[in-house]
């Protein structure tokens, strides 16, 4: 749970979450995008209308959350990918659901920002799907850049206050890329499965195979529904990998090594003024 520590000046922090690595030919690419205000958000401390008020009108006359305090109280989205990239959606899935992908407004060749109404200190979910093109095995790609943009009381150009980086990788190991984030899995109705596929890969890595194969075929089964084939594709290379003779996934051994190196390349998103500052040079 975030730490609203009490501050007057506005503080937004991002954390990425999301499985980077994606198989041979993947071009689907799922992440949950937490966005942190605090020291009073873009209030200034101000209570946020509630949503039922401002659809009422009793925040503003036929306006949405953006412009209840005024045209400059919205905090935006703004969402860059590299050419080849496209945004499938932004919905806002936490604390409730809301849909933002109508509300993009082109702001560069390859970015698009999106207006998310006013906020106090609070903490907000949202689920970013990204369509990437397949670059080869072995190569990997800053799919997505997501900024915070806090505008400026004055009228002066917003400025970046926050930042969240999405990579992907492409891998020839099914195991590193049948893994689902458990932030993804539990806005996407899938957290039951996610938790069978990282317990049949946890047998693998104890040395049972028995129970990999029987928890990995369980996952199977939860992936036949529709929207899941590339996951099912997956599992049954993975199931296929279980070596029963030593209890290991077959390749098993690169998942964490991948891991380590996304955490390497992936900084830390809590970015100073400067970095974001720096960063944000190259959406103009």
């Amino acid at each position: 749970m975030a730490n609203f520590a009490k501050s007057r000046v506005p503080r937004f922090t991002t954390k990425v979450h999301h499985n980077p690595c994606l198989p041979e030919g993947g071009q689907a690419l799922h992440a949950v995008v937490t966005v942190t205000a605090t020291g009073g958000g873009s209030t200034g401390g101000r209570p946020v209308p509630r949503p039922e008020a401002v659809a009422s009108g009793a925040a503003g006359p036929e306006h949405g959350p953006a412009d209840a305090l005024g045209p400059d109280a919205g905090v935006v989205l703004r969402v860059r990918t590299p050419l080849g990239a496209e945004v499938g959606f932004l919905r806002q899935v936490a604390p409730a659901p809301e849909d933002l992908t109508g509300r993009r407004r082109a702001s560069g060749p390859r970015s698009g920002d999106y207006p998310t109404g006013p906020w106090g200190d609070e903490s907000r979910d949202y689920h970013l799907f990204l369509r990437v093109p397949d670059p080869g095995l072995g190569r990997e790609m800053l799919a997505a850049r997501l900024s915070v943009l806090l505008p400026a009381p004055d009228g002066a150009a917003p400025r970046v206050v926050a930042q969240g980086l999405v990579r992907a990788v492409w891998t020839d190991d099914p195991a590193a890329a049948v893994r689902i984030d458990p932030q993804v899995a539990h806005h996407t109705g899938r957290s039951e499965l996610a938790q069978v596929i990282q317990r049949g890969l946890d047998a693998a890595k104890w040395g049972d195979a028995a129970r990999a194969v029987r928890e990995l075929r369980r996952a199977a089964r939860l992936a036949g529904g529709p929207g899941s084939e590339e996951t099912a594709k997956l599992l049954a290379k993975v199931v296929g990998d279980v070596d029963t003779a030593t209890g290991t996934v077959r390749q098993a051994a690169k998942a964490p090594e991948v891991e380590r190196e996304s955490s390497r390349t992936a900084p830390d998103t809590h970015s100073s003024p400067a970095e974001t500052a720096m960063n944000e040079h190259d959406h103009h």
